[in-house]
Formats: C-alpha cells, structure tokens, sequence
C-alpha cells in the first residue's frame, strides 16, 4: 500500500502550519511539511502535545522537507506526488527593518510555490492571505471579501506583499489549479510567545498599562485551520476567498481580556492618537540612533487607532462554520503561559 503524503503544508513549523498538521494528521491523513535547513520540529511536537495525550502515533504521519520558499528547486521535491498544497509559510512583520524579506518570502516564494504546483501537477491549492490584502471597508463601515485592494499608499509592506502573494495564488487559478483563498484577522493561538499575537499575550504579563482605542479582528488558530480543511473537503468550492474573523473588539477590551485571563491588572493609561503622533518622530531617531533601525512604522502606528471591522457572513452562510469566542480563546492560550 502506498504511504506517500499527497498534501504538503508550507511553513509546518509556524503557528498555523503545526495547527494544521495536527489536524490533518488526526483526520488520519500522512501529511508533508516544510521546514527551513536546520529548523527543527519541536514546537510541532509540543503542540501536538497540547490536543493529544499520546502524540507520537500523529507525529509519525508527518513527513519533514527541507526547503525554502526562496529556493525554487528546493520545492520541487517537496511538491512531487503532492495532490493539495496548504499554503501558510509567511513572513508575518511590521517593521521597515524587515521590509525586504517580507516582500521576498510573501511574494516571490508564493511565486516560487505556484510554479513548483504547476511543473509538479499539483491539483489544488488553500492559500492563506490576509485581511491586510483586503480593501477600504464598504459604505457600512465592514470589511468583506467584496472589499477590492485600492491605492497602496499609505499601506505597510506587509500589506502590500500579501495583496502581491495572494494575486499570485489567483494564477495558479487560472493556470488551471483549484484555489481558495483565506483572509484572516489577527490570528490568536498558543506558543510562539517572540512573534505574532504571542508577542501581545507575554507583554501583557509582563505588565502593560498602556492601550489605544483602536479596533480590530481577531480569530482563533484552531478555527482557521479548521476552516481551511473544511473548505478542501467541498470541490464545487473554487476560485472563492473567506475572510475568517470571530470578533471586532477594540485594543482596550483585549488587553482587558488578556489582563484578566494572566491575572495582571487592566492597561489604564489610554494614549491620545495627538500624543503617539508627536512621539513618532522620536521613536523613529531612537531605532535609527541605536542602529536597530525603524522597528516601528508609521502605517503599524496609525493601524493602532484606525477602526478595523471585518465580516465572516459569508462562510457562517456558506457552509455553517462556526468560531471560537474570542474570551475563550484568550483563556485557553493564556493557560498555557502558565
């Protein structure tokens, strides 16, 4: 009996990409994934560790390619045989800094993928974009698959490289792959406390009284690997986006929710967008001065007052899906800071 893997998941070792192998694998699927030389899989296994008591039999269904998105023939043997690409590997960064290899992994190494799919005859492909990919919200103030990509100015790099990567995706479309697209809000999940919305979760222990009124989207880890396996599981579904978000809540309330879930006191200090505005100036010198660089960006600084609200009508009709509330997913991850 042949036990080749016939889906690949890029970026295995990332937050989502060790979501999605768990699952997977768990439906009983032998899965590939890729890693980066030298990477190894122990936040994999520890998320394993989280959902299943015994995790090694689940392990032993992942297949580990070393490969770099950058490196097109790096990905040929890891798209051979391959039948379904999960596409999360991803630079997910803010700063100016990191503006270069934002671009390059986001877009060229989603370029190099699509093309790895095509020589490879690869059928289908979930490519999981961004909201930042998203356009102005509609004249109700809601941001939805509806919403098209308009000028970039003003837009971060990150932005721009998911609207990029994503319109690579959409080639692969019509090269002739089955595609769907996902657009997810801020994603919150377990571990990774260096990056991400890990990064929130450990400063807010650490003790933070500081928060904006700015709003934005969150959703669960767990939902978006869900949705993503719910989605391939129905053919007919093709050349559709999903914007995946379980709630539009405002910084206070959920630096409130994470205070309250680490047993920290509530950030009482709310900072004038007039203030962080004059300070920016000075921000900016500091980074340049200690040769950091800019670690923070006018475009990440505005995006901590704007009014950011996103709709998920569409795969709650669609195929009935359903998302974690985002207290009780600040209360499991919260829980395993502990």
């Amino acid at each position: 009996m042949d036990q080749r893997p016939t889906i690949l998941v890029t970026g295995g070792t990332g937050l989502l990409g060790a979501h999605l192998l768990h699952r997977l694998t768990a439906q009983g699927h032998r899965v590939r994934a890729t890693r980066r030389l030298g990477a190894d899989a122990h936040f994999v296994e520890w998320i394993f560790g989280l959902y299943t008591p015994e995790p090694q039999p689940l392990l032993d269904r992942v297949e580990w390619a070393e490969a770099d998105l950058l490196d097109y023939q790096s990905l040929l043997p890891a798209t051979a045989g391959i039948r379904t690409v999960y596409h999360t590997g991803a630079v997910v960064s803010f700063s100016p800094s990191d503006a270069r290899s934002v671009l390059a992994t986001n877009v060229l190494g989603t370029a190099n993928l699509v093309d790895a799919c095509l020589g490879q005859g690869v059928a289908e492909l979930c490519h999981v974009s961004s909201v930042a990919a998203l356009g102005a919200p509609n004249a109700d103030g809601i941001i939805n698959e509806e919403c098209a990509w308009g000028k970039s100015k003003g837009r971060s790099v990150y932005a721009q490289s998911k609207f990029m990567g994503e319109n690579q995706a959409w080639r692969a479309m019509e090269m002739g792959l089955r595609v769907v697209v996902l657009n997810p809000s801020v994603i919150l999940g377990p571990g990774r406390w260096d990056s991400g919305s890990g990064q929130l979760f450990r400063r807010v222990r650490r003790g933070m009284p500081f928060y904006t009124n700015g709003v934005s989207g969150y959703v669960d880890v767990r939902d978006v690997a869900r949705a993503a396996t719910e989605l391939m599981a129905l053919p007919e579904i093709n050349g559709e986006r999903f914007v995946l978000n379980s709630q539009n809540i405002s910084f206070g309330e959920l630096f409130g929710l994470m205070a309250k879930h680490l047993h920290r006191r509530t950030p009482w200090l709310r900072i004038p967008k007039a203030l962080a505005a004059a300070a920016y100036p000075i921000i900016w010198l500091a980074g340049i001065l200690s040769g950091r660089g800019n670690s923070l960006s006018w475009a990440n600084l505005q995006s901590a007052f704007g009014h950011s609200r996103y709709s998920s009508d569409k795969i709650i009709a669609q195929i009935g899906f359903q998302f974690t509330p985002i207290e009780e997913t600040i209360a499991f991850v919260a829980k395993q800071m502990d």
